[in-house]
């Protein structure tokens, strides 16, 4: 059976070098949406909770009931309003035309839109904002925006960061002790100096991706099926793209596509952590390469499958079906 091990020493060395630069483990939201990026949610909950994290984000309320027991404070990310929302948890307020769908009492954190142009409200509709929230008795517990390209070199991440400064000025003459946050992953590593009023919402960091000082976390491993020796002139797999020049051992692994692998096409040099090539193309529940023992790791690194099929690491790890198993090492 397929396998991925979580390096726990790795996820607690990488949340000890974030929580160092901003300071505290309550300043730290950690972001454990779809799946914790991949690496499993449930195996990584308890552990970030022994290091004093206890404010997470999700994607939705499903992720967040298989968390509640775990944390205090989870905001959902991406909610669609149904006036059942349960008080417990934390909603983020994306679009104020729905604001009225909202459960009295619900606990919001309002997003801002300074430039990101995809979920948030513009700077200019906050006091109308603050107006509904105040009249529907909704409880504004935050203001927070995203960072378009805190990754680039160009000005839009300073021009970003003066409009949430203005936002944050102007909701803390209506409401106090919000929280508000701004920074992700790419920001906490390009700015300087830290906000010292505002909470971190970190992701993929914790992962040991965005900053050579920190450490990968997860390795994806196949176990092999069967094998056998090509022979000379014989292909494997789907449309003989590869045949063997010559008699060569070779293993059929079992994790394909269907896995939440990219499927190869046979085309370029695709190599596991042995620097074994995949030979042939990936089928939907296995591949092929020359025998290298009953486990391989496929990869330790996502960067380098990112790169490879011309993506990022985000979406190398987030299509790991959650049924592969994950154990910690």
């Amino acid at each position: 059976m397929s396998l991925i091990k979580i390096n726990q020493k790795a996820y607690e060395n990488n949340l000890k070098k974030i929580i160092t630069r901003i300071g505290n483990p309550s300043k730290l939201i950690c972001v454990f949406k779809d799946n914790a990026y991949g690496h499993g949610a449930k195996i990584l909950a308890p552990i970030a909770r022994l290091l004093g994290i206890d404010f997470i984000a999700v994607k939705n309320e499903k992720e967040a009931y298989e968390l509640e027991n775990f944390f205090k404070n989870i905001l959902i990310l991406s909610h669609r309003p149904h006036g059942n929302e349960n008080p417990k948890f934390i909603y983020a307020l994306n679009e104020i035309s729905k604001i009225q769908e909202y459960k009295s009492g619900t606990q919001i954190h309002l997003k801002i839109d300074t430039g990101m142009h995809r979920n948030g409200i513009c700077i200019e509709e906050i006091e109308n904002a603050f107006l509904k929230i105040d009249k529907l008795k909704l409880n504004l517990k935050g203001v927070f925006t995203h960072f378009s390209s805190a990754d680039e070199l160009d000005a839009s991440f300073f021009i970003q960061k003066e409009k949430f400064f203005q936002v944050k000025t102007l909701a803390r003459k209506n409401y106090d002790g919000l929280a508000c946050h701004s920074y992700n992953s790419a920001a906490l590593f390009r700015a300087q100096e830290m906000p010292q009023d505002e909470l971190f919402r970190i992701g993929i960091a914790q992962f040991g991706y965005g900053d050579k000082n920190l450490e990968k976390v997860l390795s994806l491993y196949a176990h092999k099926l069967s094998e056998r020796v090509l022979k000379s002139g014989q292909s494997v797999g789907y449309g003989r793209s590869f045949s063997a020049e010559k008699n060569l051992k070779i293993a059929t692994y079992d994790l394909g596509y269907a896995d939440g692998l990219f499927r190869y096409n046979g085309k370029g040099d695709l190599f596991l952590t042995n620097n074994k090539k995949i030979l042939g193309k990936i089928s939907m529940d296995s591949f092929s390469c020359e025998e290298c023992g009953d486990e391989v790791c496929v990869f330790n690194d996502a960067e380098i499958w990112a790169n490879f099929f011309n993506t990022i690491s985000y979406e190398i790890l987030v299509k790991l079906h959650p049924d592969i198993p994950r154990i910690l090492v």
